[in-house]
């Protein structure tokens, strides 16, 4: 995730949050800035402010109570975590391998029932307290977003926990898992092409609450396909390793070879291949007959390798004993392919060409 911020660890998983959680902060914050200055127009706007201020920051303290208890209960079922990743619309955790109905069905409800009760306890407060003070009332709104989060996230479409929750019984049921994915994810499309007519609905008859639901009907919609497109590989891919997809390749490509020195040592047949390119031991490029085509021949005497590969980054690099459905979770880089090693040792290729046939681009 580009611009992430590492927090920290919890239970053995890296937390990361996205630079756009500042702005779910932000916006929660100044919602409930709003709302104090309205329900309390006494208290004085630097005290509304600063509570406004700590729940914002405690809102992500709700995400990451709801992220968190979905990685209490996959470790717990003995799946293995990733990470839990905050962002903007929440969060989400990447947990690899692909769980029974049962599993999968404890595993998506605990994150909306820890924000359920997470949000009753909160209410506890202003219940007490009453609303009519700051504190009372920023806990109010607090333990209602909590509220929110969990019945939000039970809604039976890809990619909340509902639809998980739906897909694990359709699962159960005997229905196949990628078919019920696929079920699943229509339900999402449906239900975020309606959150966007409500909203549209609720803004044309100035209701500011229309760009709520326009935002997550947007967000449902867009997610819905590429999440459910990930599921339904991951499932298909069960099992599977990067290996088992690869094109061997000898050695890596020295980056300091001249072009020619290239083409003579490793052209068979009319093109040549993409290739790894290695520098002091280590892969930082890839090189084929795209790279060879943008240059005069006059020029491959002289020009060096690493003057023409196409760079790439550590994300480009996988193992070879890694879960196939690894390659759906890394950001793609310049070259479209990967480099596959083991032991540290370059053994094989995984085109551009060939990875998108696999994700099914075209």
């Amino acid at each position: 995730m580009n611009g992430a911020i590492r927090l920290g660890r919890f239970a053995g998983v890296d937390v990361v949050a996205d630079v756009s959680v500042f702005l779910l902060a932000l916006l929660f914050g100044g919602a409930v800035f709003i709302h104090l200055r309205q329900a309390l127009p006494d208290a004085s706007p630097e005290s509304a402010g600063v509570h406004a201020m700590l729940g914002g920051v405690a809102v992500v303290g709700c995400v990451f109570v709801h992220e968190a208890s979905h990685v209490l209960v996959a470790l717990r079922r003995g799946l293995s975590v990733r990470s839990i990743r905050l962002y903007v619309f929440g969060g989400y955790s990447v947990i690899d391998g692909v769980p029974t109905p049962r599993t999968e069905f404890l595993v998506a409800g605990a994150g909306p029932f820890a924000s359920l009760l997470l949000g009753l306890v909160i209410l506890a407060g202003p219940f007490f307290l009453g609303t009519d003070s700051l504190v009372g009332s920023t806990l109010w709104s607090l333990g209602a977003a909590s509220v929110a989060i969990g019945l939000f996230n039970l809604l039976p479409g890809f990619p909340l926990d509902g639809g998980r929750i739906v897909r694990s019984i359709l699962a159960a049921g005997g229905r196949d898992r990628v078919q019920a994915t696929h079920v699943v994810t229509i339900i999402g499309r449906v239900l975020g092409v309606a959150s966007m007519i409500i909203g549209a609905y609720l803004l044309v008859t100035r209701h500011t609450t229309g760009l709520f639901w326009l935002v997550s009907g947007w967000f449902l919609t867009t997610s819905a396909v590429s999440a459910g497109r990930r599921e339904e590989l991951s499932a298909a891919f069960d099992g599977m390793a990067v290996a088992d997809m690869m094109r061997e390749t000898a050695e890596a490509v020295d980056a300091n070879s001249t072009i020619s020195d290239l083409l003579d040592s490793y052209v068979v047949g009319p093109r040549l291949r993409p290739l790894p390119v290695q520098m002091s031991g280590r892969v930082v490029g890839i090189i084929g007959q795209e790279e060879i085509d943008s240059i005069s021949p006059s020029r491959w005497p002289s020009l060096r390798v690493r003057a023409l590969m196409t760079r790439i980054g550590p994300a480009d690099v996988v193992e070879a004993d890694a879960p196939l459905e690894s390659l759906l979770l890394r950001p793609a880089g310049a070259s479209g392919g990967a480099v596959v090693v083991k032991d540290g040792i370059v053994v094989g290729m995984i085109d551009g060409v060939a990875l998108a046939s696999v994700l099914g681009r075209p």
